[in-house]
């Protein structure tokens, strides 16, 4: 039987990053740059590992080859690991980019990626930069693409903490500098840059063409809705997509989990409780679940 595991977070130094995941979640690392913390990964480019109980020093894909059904439960028919769960620190803008959906990424050899930021932190006036503000012509983007006058064409937004915004496969965004994301998203690293902010790094004019829905205009913000509120919790949704579901609860009285039937769940504990600031992924088959103390809020992602 599985228990509820933790990992080691796979650290990303990108060129715009900063160092605040380590100050909001009193991490203990060496100084530098920590652009991203992939907090549950099972891809080749940023492996989880897991370092707690019998299974220590495994990574999340041999668990995954080997303990399917035990770890997926009801959705062990997935052919890969589903999710990838990190944390982004912008203390520079990041790219405008693109993602290719499910068809996209079949045609063009990527992988899918659909995601959602909820907002952690924010500096004044921080920005996303979130779809396109109206239905232009293909020909007319792609002349602006590879410099700053795409900016004008797309939507800009200032967000706030507790903002949660999707981000759908063929949508050009952006994280705006000063933001601390905690992102959700389909298990991929396939992302085609378009306009980098003058620094010199690749960009992917000709597969970003091909992924972008040129006519997405839609608002990305999702408005959350409250799901239960008792004396012991309150559990509030994010956001609930084909591809994921995120719920935010607030333990008002110490709480052993409820836990989803037969389904895999992760969970992020922002504070109040011995785990905050740490990502725990509970099987679907799990041994034991952990005590919520009063006062703890967490996240819970899983599949719909």
């Amino acid at each position: 039987m599985l228990y509820p595991l933790l990992f080691k977070p796979v650290y990303k130094d990108y060129i715009w990053g900063g160092n605040r995941i380590l100050q909001l979640f009193h991490r203990n690392e060496p100084p530098g740059k920590y652009a991203e913390s992939w907090e549950v990964s099972d891809h080749p480019d940023g492996m989880s590992t897991i370092e707690n109980g019998f299974l220590q020093g495994k990574t999340l894909h041999e668990l995954f080859v080997t303990e399917k059904k035990a770890l997926l439960g009801k959705d062990h028919h997935c052919k890969r690991f589903p999710l990838l769960i990190k944390i982004i620190d912008a203390q520079q803008n990041l790219s405008i980019q693109v993602h290719p959906d499910d068809s996209t990424a079949k045609i063009l050899g990527g992988e899918a990626k659909s995601e959602a930021w909820v907002v952690l932190d924010t500096s004044e006036k921080s920005i996303i930069y979130n779809g396109l503000r109206k239905v232009y012509s293909k020909r007319f983007v792609l002349q602006k693409l590879l410099s700053k006058e795409i900016l004008p064409l797309m939507h800009s937004f200032f967000v706030k903490k507790d903002d949660v915004i999707f981000i759908p496969g063929g949508r050009l965004h952006a994280i705006g500098a000063g933001n601390v994301i905690f992102e959700v998203q389909q298990n991929s690293n396939t992302t085609y840059r378009v306009y980098d902010f003058d620094r010199n790094r690749p960009l992917h004019l000709e597969k970003a063409s091909k992924a972008i829905h040129y006519n997405d205009v839609m608002n990305p913000f999702v408005p959350s809705v409250v799901r239960e509120k008792t004396p012991s919790y309150t559990c509030v949704e994010l956001i609930h997509t084909p591809f994921f579901c995120i719920e935010k609860w607030k333990i008002h009285r110490p709480t052993v989990w409820k836990k989803l039937k037969d389904k895999m769940e992760i969970l992020f504990i922002l504070d109040g409780d011995a785990l905050a600031g740490r990502s725990v992924l509970l099987p679907a088959q799990c041994a034991s679940l952990p005590t919520y103390t009063c006062g703890a809020t967490l996240f819970r992602v899983y599949l719909p």
